[in-house]
Formats: C-alpha cells, structure tokens, sequence
C-alpha cells in the first residue's frame, strides 16, 4: 500500500472517500462536504452492491472532464474494472471474507487511482 493511500486509511476513509478525497486533490480542489457524502457509496452503497471505487470513480471522471466522461471514459473504466477485478459488485469482490476489505480493496484502489490518471492524464 503506498503512503498517500495508508494516510486516507488512517483517516477512517472507505475506497469512495478515498477516490474522492484523491481524485479531487488531483484536481487542485477540497471539497470536504463531497468527501463525507461519497461515504454513502462505501461497500456497495453498504448493501454490497456497486463497488464504491468504482462508484466514486465515475463522479470523478465527471467531475474532472464530462465530455469526455460522456463519451467514452466512463465506458472504459467500467469495463476496465469488470476485467481486472471480475466483477462489480462489492459482495462477489469481497468474497464473504471481511478481511479482504484489509487486503484485496487497497490493491483495487491503487489500481483504480492509476487507471483515472490515465484516462484523465494525470501525472500519478
């Protein structure tokens, strides 16, 4: 796990909150009130459903260039996370194990942080 992505843990931030906090300080901007509201798209809206990296992701990508969100950087990244990680849905990512929430979401994290700053070609 890389500092930046250990500090936001030790903040108390879910994968959302994460994506979020990071996407927008990529951008040059704090937006506490987003930050905290992200928080209900945590472990699949807390109904294991959609991943909220992949949640957060989406509004980042909007946030930061929605034509290009519209046109085709939502679509990639959706079907970039499907095939990298199998699925979208928090509970089948999780597996029914808890613990993966400690070490399979951080990997999936990293990897989401480093696939944003390619579509929206940032340096990361």
């Amino acid at each position: 796990m890389n500092q930046e992505l250990l500090e936001y843990k030790l903040k108390g931030y879910c994968c959302s909150q994460i994506i979020t906090h990071w996407g927008l300080k990529q951008m040059g901007k704090e937006n506490p009130d987003m930050v905290q509201a992200s928080a209900g798209l945590c472990f699949g809206m807390n109904q294991g459903k959609n991943c909220g990296i992949l949640s957060a992701g989406m509004c980042i990508l909007h946030l930061a260039d929605p034509e290009a969100a519209d046109l085709e950087n939502c679509r990639d990244f959706y079907d970039w996370f499907e095939e990298a990680f199998g699925s979208i849905e928090c509970d089948d990512l999780l597996e029914g194990n808890p613990l993966n929430k400690v070490e399979k979401c951080p990997m999936m994290i990293e990897a989401s942080m480093t696939k944003l700053a390619e579509l929206l070609e940032w340096d990361y």
